[in-house]
């Protein structure tokens, strides 16, 4: 079947055609395979881009600048690499947060287990960050409340929110801790 034939058959209602497309799978499943992708991946994106393709001609979006082959193999290529740098920016933030966890632990073994000038110390630095920052500080690091109930009590749209404002709050903190300070009690 051409192109021209297909079309034709999508817009008078025939929607068994779209498996005629799937004769263009094996250059997707060779492009994503080379691109971190596995066979899976790749009949996920080329699935996508199916519907995107039979979207497109019932609402006369489609113009045949190209053939279909082109259009499926282009609209599959552009969803991988979107779902490519998703991926990276949630193993990044993923990085972030195991970094404040750790963090979090140093910060909770110090102020228990190195006597009261260190907890003096950093108890003076809590109260210069304010509210909510100091409750919330608490609420997370020395109570253990997850994100959820974090968000409920705080009162943040979701636990992603109350999340973002931790980490800003962690950060805030950092930047006002003397780590030379913190030497300097221990001894």
């Amino acid at each position: 079947m051409t192109d021209r034939e297909l079309l034709h058959q999508l817009k008078s209602g025939n929607e068994e055609c779209l498996g005629q497309l799937y004769q263009y799978l094996g250059m997707v499943k060779s492009w994503v395979g080379r691109n971190n992708g596995n066979e899976e991946d790749a009949l996920d994106v080329f699935q996508e881009a199916i519907i995107v393709f039979y979207k497109n001609v019932m609402s006369g979006k489609y113009e045949m600048k190209s053939k279909i082959s082109t259009y499926l193999f282009e609209i599959s290529k552009r969803q991988w690499l979107n779902q490519l740098n998703r991926q990276k920016r949630f193993e990044k933030r993923e990085a972030n947060v195991m970094a404040m966890e750790r963090f979090e632990e140093k910060m909770v073994y110090e102020v228990t287990q190195k006597g009261p000038r260190l907890k003096d110390y950093l108890s003076k630095k809590m109260a210069y960050l304010g509210e909510p920052c100091q409750s919330l500080l608490k609420a997370a690091i020395f109570i253990g409340m997850n994100m959820e109930d974090l968000a409920e009590k705080f009162n943040y749209s979701s636990a992603r929110s109350a999340s973002q404002q931790k980490l800003r709050c962690l950060k805030r903190l950092r930047e006002n801790v003397s780590y030379d300070v913190i030497l300097a009690l221990e001894q």
